[in-house]
């Protein structure tokens, strides 16, 4: 009686296999986690999001998880070795994730301290670069004269939220990215300006880096767009 019980329960184990695919595109996805749930057995997919689990027993319960995908759970049938899983598009986290990685507009939105500067106020100001016209436009943000005061040629200096003590010597520059690459802003025409976005919150260095400590200045600069051509 004993043998018969225990050559029953080995009957009742089995090797799952079974590949995953992206439902909207039908492509294998790789590095996909299965797992039977509530234990330590599992597997990843491969190159071809294939996977195989050994001594899976009938009833269990089958968790394919993937980044950026919403979470599957199969049980596993009686007679049925084979799965074929098709994976879909987790909206909300995909745009969580674009926002925080590469969305310069709506990666401003996720700091507290943000003011826009209008362009309008730009093209009003009777000035000879950009540093000058960004001068009493956002609270907070800095602007002072160099060495050479007002000498021809010199531009003015950015600082947000004031002096920078991490060491000495320190000089607390202000990050600006154009277009998402660090530069000079003075050596952009301001009618070339889309928007200007100021980041005054130090959590920006999460996005950003250890630079952005000292406040991000990000601008857009124009770009062609799709309609009748406009001359002004």
């Amino acid at each position: 009686m004993l043998l018969s019980v225990l050559t029953q329960v080995c009957a009742q184990t089995k090797t799952v296999t079974g590949v995953v695919t992206d439902k909207q595109t039908g492509e294998p996805l790789i590095g996909v986690s299965v797992a039977v749930k509530g234990t330590t057995r599992g597997s990843i997919t491969d190159l071809d999001g294939k996977f195989s689990i050994s001594n899976v027993s009938a009833g269990e319960v089958l968790s394919i998880s993937y980044i950026g995908y919403t979470t599957q759970e199969i049980e596993v049938k009686d007679g049925t070795t084979n799965y074929v899983v098709a994976l879909t598009e987790d909206t909300e986290v995909l745009d969580e994730v674009v926002v925080v990685g590469f969305g310069t507009q709506r990666r401003a939105n996720l700091t507290e301290a943000v003011a826009t500067v209008d362009t309008k106020v730009l093209k009003s100001r009777p000035v000879t670069n950009l540093g000058q016209s960004l001068q009493g436009t956002v609270p907070g943000l800095n602007l002072s004269v160099g060495a050479y005061g007002g000498q021809l040629g010199q531009t003015m200096d950015i600082n947000i939220r004031g002096t920078g003590t991490i060491s000495t010597g320190s000089t607390a520059s202000t990050l600006v990215l154009i277009d998402g690459i660090e530069g000079n802003m003075n050596n952009l025409n301001p009618d070339d300006i889309e928007s200007i976005s100021v980041l005054k919150d130090a959590a920006a260095s999460s996005i950003y880096g250890s630079r952005a400590a000292f406040g991000v200045v990000l601008i857009t600069t124009k770009k062609g767009k799709v309609g009748k051509a406009s001359v002004s």
